[in-house]
């Protein structure tokens, strides 16, 4: 029999943020590694060999130069770098604000169609029935009973 969820936490210290902080970081790496390797291709294309390198996000990562070893070092910089650490960086942030929108939820303070249904007329006079059945046939300020 399985057992109920419960909305306590799964960590002992009542947080599961150092697993999401860790699954982050390396989500993060992963996608600079990747951005690097395909920045790093395109800008050889373009200003270097033109040869396509096998993909490697470690070396890509750590070792560019064993890459793309016919392009000099400030074109490898940006190629390899700059682009794919500007690009990561707004995927983070991006990812960051939808997901503290997320967690926040609505927060307009207006209500909804579904918040308002209770108070609607025909709501009103259909819990009144309920209550008392008697008043079924009489005439009320909101019109007749229906």
């Amino acid at each position: 029999m399985p057992s109920p969820r419960t909305s306590a936490p799964s960590t002992t210290t009542g947080s599961d943020a150092l697993l999401y902080l860790l699954f982050g970081v390396l989500g993060a790496v992963v996608a600079f590694g990747s951005v690097a390797w395909l920045t790093g291709n395109l800008t050889n294309a373009f200003v270097g060999s033109g040869i396509w390198a096998p993909f490697r996000v470690t070396d890509a990562l750590l070792h560019p130069e064993v890459l793309w070893p016919t392009l000099n070092t400030s074109r490898l910089m940006v190629g390899a770098r700059v682009v794919p650490g500007l690009f990561t960086v707004a995927l983070v942030v991006t990812a960051a604000v939808l997901w503290v929108r997320w967690r926040a939820g609505s927060k307009s303070g207006l209500a909804r169609k579904a918040d308002l249904a209770p108070l609607l007329d025909k709501e009103i006079v259909a819990k009144a029935k309920s209550l008392r059945p008697s008043l079924g046939g009489r005439e009320s300020k909101r019109g007749p009973a229906r």
